[in-house]
This record gives structure tokens, sequence and C-alpha cells, in this order.
């Protein structure tokens, strides 16, 4: 057995779930299997399954992605987890984690507590809590954690005389960890969650019936846009990093608008940057010159200090990046000019994106582990430069019907 042929990364880990992607780049076609150790023994083999467009786009050819859920198997107090190639008697990259399954545990502190953890790369802007609060802040003048609380705040704050609102949608909820988060802040009574995925249904309703929230969340594996024809039925339209995989646009922000009932809301948080991600030049000069400045100690790939990640940012090959995930970014661009034309009274707030999603990915590690944040904030503000001159790759939205 070929050992270098197989690669991946484990990018995700709390007390939910364990994720990443596992490829054999020399036998791309064929699928890895992975084996799941908690406290030395195997409970699971996890099959990779759908591909990983970001790894590939990085180089590791037939890249696929998994998830796995961890909670029916912690044990209270602290919990071992590996995962490895059940091919080969290697761990996946970043495949060894412990976690602290204590009656007081908070998996909204995961982020948080991953700056303990410096064996752990953060190499992607929303494991960086400090980017997250700043996020938050501009959008509801609160550093508050975790992603998108800063939009749920600022709804609760706006519409206080009407939260909860009685009824809910969302398309692509995945496991609805978002959605689960709404109804915990109060914003609504009750959710109807289309996904497509059977995997992220079982697990979606496994967690709610977990946390109490079972009778609040009805899950329906159907595509919203068609399954649900009818008009005024909902009090909020939920669209959280979802909008984006929409192959229509336009049509999905009129279904909102009509299952929407007079006065009811509409929130987003998505992203809304170039259709399959092709930047501007502008945007990679920017980000190419910003590098060029970046501390040498800071410019080494976190997970092989040894080499030195190029200075070169650029766009995906449009072809191959369809082939390989055809609904990633498929028709973002037209998000808001559609959103501002269908709800013309609509708030929205850029929340940029220009250089802590582009350029600054895969160096953050480095530059969090160094504790580095003065110089993280100055990056911070050339993106909030972007954002002026009209390079964002994020926003959030408020509109009323």
């Amino acid at each position: 057995m070929n050992e270098q042929a197989f690669s991946g990364y484990v990018d995700r880990v709390d007390q939910d779930i364990i994720s990443g992607w596992a490829a054999n780049t020399v036998l791309a076609d064929q699928p890895v299997n992975l084996s799941i150790y908690i406290n030395g023994a195997r409970v699971a083999m996890v099959r990779c399954d759908g591909l990983r467009a970001d790894a590939i786009a990085a180089g590791f050819a037939g890249a696929r992605k998994f998830v796995f859920e961890l909670k029916p198997f912690l044990k209270p107090g602290r919990n071992h987890v590996e995962v490895g190639f059940e091919q080969i008697n290697l761990l996946v990259p970043n495949g060894s984690h412990q976690i602290d399954q204590s009656g007081s545990a908070d998996i909204g502190d995961f982020w948080s507590n991953r700056y303990s953890q410096k064996n752990e790369l953060m190499t992607r802007w929303w494991h960086s809590e400090y980017i997250v609060r700043r996020i938050n802040k501009r959008v509801c003048g609160e550093s508050l954690p975790r992603t998108s609380s800063g939009l749920h705040q600022l709804a609760l704050q706006r519409f206080s005389g009407q939260a909860p609102f009685a009824r809910g949608v969302s398309i692509g909820c995945g496991m609805a960890g978002k959605e689960r988060a709404v109804l915990k802040c109060g914003l609504v009574d009750h959710f109807t969650l289309f996904e497509l995925s059977s995997v992220g249904i079982e697990r979606g309703r496994q967690l709610a019936q977990e946390e109490g929230l079972a009778d609040r969340m009805e899950f329906r594996m159907e595509d919203g846009l068609t399954g649900e024809t009818g008009e005024e039925l909902y009090d909020l339209v939920y669209w959280n990093n979802a909008l984006h995989h929409m192959f229509d646009v336009k049509a999905a922000l009129e279904w909102s608008r009509r299952v929407l009932k007079v006065g009811g809301v509409l929130l987003m948080d998505d992203f809304v940057g170039p259709t399959q991600m092709q930047w501007s030049d502008r945007l990679l000069q920017i980000n190419q010159d910003m590098r060029k400045l970046i501390p040498q100690k800071y410019m080494r790939d976190p997970a092989n200090p040894a080499r030195l990640l190029s200075n070169v940012v650029s766009r995906p090959d449009p072809q191959a990046f369809k082939m390989i995930d055809p609904s990633e970014c498929a028709d973002s661009a037209r998000i808001l000019p559609e959103l501002l034309r269908i709800f013309p009274d609509a708030w929205v707030q850029k929340t940029g994106g220009g250089i802590y999603h582009l350029g600054l990915n895969d160096i953050l590690h480095n530059i969090i582990v160094a504790e580095d944040f003065q110089l993280l904030e100055q990056l911070l503000e050339l993106d909030d430069q972007c954002i002026e001159i009209g390079e964002t790759h994020y926003a959030v939205a408020i509109a009323v019907k």
C-alpha cells in the first residue's frame, strides 16, 4: 500500500461532530474509508463521500469530505479522539484531539477554547474568535462570540415586540446547528427545515431531540423551493450560508417573499462574493501585495513548517470548479442586487472577507499561535478598506415584507 498516496485533514472537532476530508491521490476515483477511535477503542468506520472542492482546488485529487457524530460515543470527562486511514496504519493529519465532555461544557465556547490547543490548525476565519467577534461587533455593536450571533442579536433588538416569531423556515439547513441557535436565543418558536441530505436530517433530528427542541423543528427531505408552494405561511425566512448554493438566486428570493406573511422578516448571513469565486484582478493584487509584506515566519505552511507558502493568490478554473461542486457559489454575485430588487427597503451590512477569507486563510493559524493580534487587526483594517471599494465576500441583511 502506497502510504504517500493518502492525504487528508481534520478541520472541525467539537462535542457534536468531527469532520474534514481525505483522498487517495493516486486512485482519485476511489473513496477513502476512515476509522474513528475514542479512548483507544474503534467505534466506527466512516466512508468519505462527496467531493471537497477546496481541497481539490489545493491539489489533492479526489478529496472527499466526511462527517461523524461524536456525541453519542463520548464519555464524561476527557476523551481522546483519533481519526485514521482504514487502509493504512496512519492518522489523518490533525486527527488526534482531546475533548472534555464535562457537565458544564458549552459547545458555544469551542472556538474560544481552540486558542489553548495550539496543535490544532486554525486556517479558516470562523476558527478565529477574534475575527468572529469583530464581525459581530460590526453587525450589532457588540463583540459577541459565535458566528451569526450579531445578526441574531440585532434582530432581537429590532423586533422585540414581535419575537419570538411563530413560524420560521430555512432551506439547506444541514444538521440545523445555526437554526437551533436561533430557537435558543428566542427569535422563533418553530422551524420548518428543508435539507436534501438524509444524513444531515437524521443527525439534525437526533441533536434536536437531545437538546429538547424536537417538537420545535420539522425536518423535510426535499427542495424547499418546489416543495413549499403556499403563500404567506411563515413569519421568518432564514438564510445562513445556503443562499449562495442556490442555482437561481432570483427564484430563491422571490420564493422567500412569497412564503412570508405581510410584516414577516427575512434574515440573511451569507457569502455574496463573485460567482464561482472568480475574484477580481484588483482583489488578487491587493492580497498578493499583502502577503509580500507579511513576516516570513508567518508564511510557513502550518501543516509543514519546512515549506514556505507562495505569495500568489489566484482564482479557481471555473469549469473545474463547477465539476467539483456545481452548487458552490453558483449564482452568488446576484444575491445583493436581487435582494435589493425584491426587498427594496432591506438593511444590508457588508461584513468583508476580501482579506480574511482569501489571502489570510492558510497563514491565519501562524498569526494566532504567535498571538500577534496587532498584525491581525491591521490586516482586518485592510479588509475594511476592501469593503469600502466594493470588495466584500460576506454580508448580512434584514428585510421586512
